[in-house]
C-alpha cells in the first residue's frame, strides 16, 4: 500500500471525528428519548450558543447570524426557540436602540459550560496515548491548522 498524502490523511481523520460526533449525538439522544436533538436545528442551536459565549456585552441577531453561518430569517427564528427555551436573553442596544443585543442566560451559559467540558473530556482520552511534548506538539500544530484554514468573507470562524 502506498504512502497517503498528508491532506488524505487528515481530511480522512476530519471526516471520521465529525461522524463520531454524530454517532455519540444520536446514540445520546436516543437514550434519553429526544430525537429533536440530534437534529441538525440542535447544532445550529448550539453554535448560536456558543458565537455569544464571548459575547458579554451581546450580539445583534445579525451577527450571531453571519458568525454561525445562517440568514437573518434563520437566525431570528432560532432566537425565538433559544429564548423561549431560557437560554438567552434580549437586551436594549445603548448604542442603537433599533436593534436588541441578545445574551447568554446562566443556563445558556451552563449549557455551552457543559459540551466543553464533554469534549475536553474526549480530548483528554484521545490524548491519552500521547507523551506530554506530543500533546503540547498536536496542539500548537492543530491551533495553527485552524487557524490557517480557508474561510471566506460569508462564513467567519
Amino acid at each position: 500500500m502506498s504512502k497517503r498524502e498528508p491532506e488524505d490523511v487528515v481530511e480522512r481523520a476530519l471526516v471520521r471525528i465529525r461522524r463520531d460526533q454524530q454517532a455519540r449525538r444520536l446514540h445520546r439522544t436516543r437514550a434519553n428519548g429526544d430525537p429533536a436533538a440530534a437534529s441538525p436545528a440542535s447544532a445550529a442551536r448550539f453554535r448560536y450558543l456558543d458565537a455569544l459565549e464571548d459575547a458579554e456585552q451581546g450580539m445583534a441577531i445579525s451577527e450571531i447570524g453571519e458568525a454561525i453561518g445562517v440568514d437573518r430569517p434563520r437566525a431570528s427564528r432560532l432566537t425565538t426557540e433559544l429564548l423561549d427555551d431560557g437560554l438567552i436573553e434580549r437586551q436594549p442596544n445603548p448604542d442603537d436602540s433599533r436593534y436588541a443585543l441578545i445574551r447568554l442566560t446562566v443556563q445558556g451559559k451552563a449549557l455551552v459550560n457543559d459540551v466543553h467540558r464533554t469534549r475536553q473530556v474526549a480530548v483528554a482520552e484521545a490524548l491519552a496515548g500521547f507523551t506530554p511534548d506530543e500533546s503540547r506538539v498536536f496542539a500548537e500544530l492543530l491551533d495553527r491548522f485552524v487557524t490557517a484554514w480557508p474561510r471566506d468573507d460569508h462564513h467567519p470562524e
